[in-house]
């Protein structure tokens, strides 16, 4: 792997991007910190990075560690769970909303600033979020910690690429994403180990500690760097992304609250209103002069609508399962504390060997094939599931979503790399970000479907909700003939 593939730069492969995308690669590249740190001797790249792959870790991990305490989150506050579930929608929307910011921070500010800043909001969400005495309150915080965490992980991501040599740039972002990649696989086994406790408030405090250490080595070896005063500085589309937000905001409130009254004025008002939004913020993407936090006029670029589509079902389907799967232990396995992460454990298995390998086979096989061949398994494999949960037995259903996981990992490494052939390198930072950004709209709109479907399909949600997930796969399939075949 080169420097221009942790860079953006054209021809490049993207880097492997988390199992569970908090942010995924970095959708711009801040100033490059110099060589030495400020007392003048040599940077020690060694301790830098395992800061920076221990910050990575703690954005990812956060995701899929909640992901296993809905229940008991939903018993702890007498909430149902329709509401409990915006302690993750929040944390992706707020991450998805800190991405667009990312190039204006770091141009003003420099890349470590921008990290410390992300951790220090993290943090200041994990602790808030141990005191919190209502699901309004646990909900508020996680927006704040959900806000670092967008700026954390690709922040860590481009540091890590700027320390690293030419000669070593391949095994230090392979390093970066192994250890990003893991979260999946060891999020609900922490979860669970800490449920054990019979404290909730543990998801959240143990990022304390870690994070406290991660931001002492970060100012010990990781050097600040400059940011060039001569250089143009990126703007910040704030009022476009307030639409934006706010519109996607109402939809998703709209989606949820209607498994519970149909006939509920709010819920039509809420998705009217973000309807409205959303159409003002598009009318506002293509024809403002600024760059727009979402560009949508990138679509029209061959390739780039369909690669955009393709991350978009791999969220839904992805954070869809990682909140239903201990849902699904619970309910039809009895599972509980540590033993009701184990699908979702099975799950990130098969995905930490596929998608650390996916986006290398792209390089000879290009994305088409790839991302066909694996919505297709993927498509046949959750219609099993959807037609087969009720009875399957729960060791076949751990090796079923390994197969899961093997195959469905072939779709998100190659449509990212598929990025660099599809768009001009001036394109190419804003074209991450909006990759990134529709993972993790879509990504909040497939834990919304959970409760919306637990509501109207009642004993049959797992099928209904299964099923739609393996029609999302069979649509990645139809959408991979629009992406770019073998390299020339």
């Amino acid at each position: 792997m080169s420097v221009k593939e942790a860079c953006g730069e054209p021809g490049a492969t993207a880097p492997v991007p988390a199992v569970v995308p908090a942010a995924g690669p970095t959708p711009t590249s801040p100033p490059s910190p110099d060589p030495a740190s400020a007392s003048g001797s040599p940077v020690r790249t060694g301790p830098a990075l395992v800061a920076l792959a221990g910050a990575a870790l703690l954005a990812v991990l956060d995701g899929t560690v909640v992901a296993v305490a809905l229940d008991p989150l939903a018993h702890a506050f007498s909430a149902p769970l329709t509401t409990v579930v915006w302690v993750t929608i929040a944390y992706l929307l707020a991450a998805a909303t800190a991405l667009p910011l990312l190039g204006w921070a770091s141009a003003r500010f420099g890349g470590r600033t921008v990290f410390l800043t992300g951790l220090g909001l993290f943090l200041l969400g994990s602790l808030l979020c141990t005191v919190a005495r209502s699901p309004g309150m646990l909900i508020g915080f996680r927006v704040l910690q959900g806000f670092g965490g967008g700026l954390l992980e690709p922040s860590a991501m481009t540091l890590s690429a700027a320390l690293a040599t030419r000669e070593s740039m391949g095994r230090v972002l392979g390093v970066m994403s192994t250890v990003v990649n893991v979260a999946p696989a060891a999020g609900p086994i922490l979860g669970g180990l800490l449920l054990e406790t019979g404290h909730w408030q543990w998801l959240f405090a143990v990022n304390i500690p870690l994070g406290l250490l991660v931001g002492a080595a970060t100012l010990a070896y990781v050097p600040a760097g400059r940011p060039d005063p001569a250089a143009a500085r990126p703007g910040a589309d704030l009022r476009g992304l307030a639409l934006l937000t706010a519109g996607y905001l109402g939809v998703l409130f709209a989606v949820n609250r209607a498994g519970e009254q149909s006939g509920d004025w709010p819920v039509p008002a809420a998705a009217a209103g973000g309807i409205v939004l959303l159409v003002a913020y598009v009318r506002r993407a293509f024809t403002t002069t600024a760059v727009p936090a979402l560009d949508l006029r990138l679509l029209r670029r061959p390739g780039f609508a369909a690669s955009v589509a393709v991350m978009g079902l791999v969220g839904l389907i992805m954070y869809g399962q990682t909140t239903a799967l201990p849902v699904v232990g619970l309910d039809q396995h009895g599972l509980h504390g540590f033993d009701q992460g184990l699908l979702v454990c099975a799950l990130g298995f098969g995905l930490l060997v596929s998608m650390t390998t996916g986006g290398r086979l792209s390089d000879r096989l290009g994305a088409r094939s790839l991302v066909r061949s694996g919505a297709v398994a993927s498509a046949v494999l959750l219609a099993t599931f959807a037609a087969s949960a009720e009875h399957l037995p729960l060791a076949a259903a751990c090796a079923l979503f390994v197969a899961v996981g093997l195959s469905f990992g072939l779709t998100a490494s190659p449509t990212v790399a598929s990025l660099y052939r599809t768009l001009p390198p001036a394109e190419q930072p804003q074209g991450t970000t909006s990759i990134f950004m529709a993972v993790q709209f879509a990504a909040s709109l497939g834990v919304a479907l959970l409760t919306l479907l637990q509501a109207r399909a009642g004993a049959d949600w797992v099928t209904a909700l299964f099923a739609l997930f393996a029609g999302a796969a069979a649509g990645i399939g139809l959408l991979a003939a629009r992406l770019p075949g073998r390299p020339g």
